[in-house]
Order: structure tokens, then C-alpha cells, then sequence
């Protein structure tokens, strides 16, 4: 199953979720005050703020991965009623759209890295 991998990252992830929203937090208070207080924008407060903006969108992409992956439906069994197994199903296919858009969402970010570091 392509969710056991993600499953067992999150979970292991789980105890650090305060973590990542102090961190979010942090870089949040960071990105206003270089915009509110800076006088004269350089070149390189504003590739500071860029990466600000990466790290943020990092934490959000990990943050997004514990919160979704750290619980995933079992298959259901063939005992259960047929309205049970179509439920399970929508929810277990729910969930392998969730996986495509993180995949997705994980490349363009990875992608965004690459592009911005080079800067």
C-alpha cells in the first residue's frame, strides 16, 4: 500500500506539530516585520523574504502531511454491507486524491527550491 510509508512519517512527525506551528509562526512575524520595517529594500532582504516564504511553504507541506496522513481507513471487509463497502471505498479513494495533490504540491515546492536557491 503506498500509504505505509506516509503513515509512519507523519506518526513520527505527530509529537512535533506544536513545533511546526511555532516554527510557521515565527517566520510569520519574521516576513511582516521585513516588510513593514524596512525603509529601503535591498536586494538581499528581499531574497531573505523569498526564503522565508519557502521555508513557510515547507512547513506547511510537512504540517499538511501530519495532519492528513497520520490516520488512513482500513479496506473494509467483504462482511460488510454493500452501502459500507461503497463508503469506504469513496473514503479510501478521497485519500488517494489527497496523496496525488501532496505529491503534486511536494514536486512543485522541491521544484520552487531548486529555482530559488540559485538566486
Amino acid at each position: 500500500m503506498i500509504f505505509t510509508s506516509l503513515t509512519r512519517i507523519s506518526l513520527a512527525l505527530k509529537p512535533f506539530h506544536q513545533f511546526i506551528y511555532l516554527l510557521a509562526i515565527l517566520l510569520i512575524v519574521n516576513i511582516i516585520y521585513k516588510l513593514v520595517f524596512s525603509v529601503m529594500p535591498s536586494a538581499a532582504e528581499s531574497n531573505e523574504i523569498m526564503l522565508n516564504f519557502l521555508a513557510l511553504a515547507w512547513l506547511a507541506l510537512v504540517n499538511l502531511m501530519v495532519q492528513v496522513f497520520s490516520i488512513i481507513p482500513v479496506a473494509s471487509s467483504s462482511k460488510a454491507s454493500f452501502v459500507a463497502r461503497i463508503k469506504n471505498r469513496l473514503h479510501r479513494g478521497f485519500y488517494y486524491l489527497l496523496f496525488f495533490v501532496f505529491i503534486s504540491i511536494s514536486l512543485a515546492v522541491i521544484f520552487l527550491s531548486f529555482k530559488m536557491l540559485r538566486l
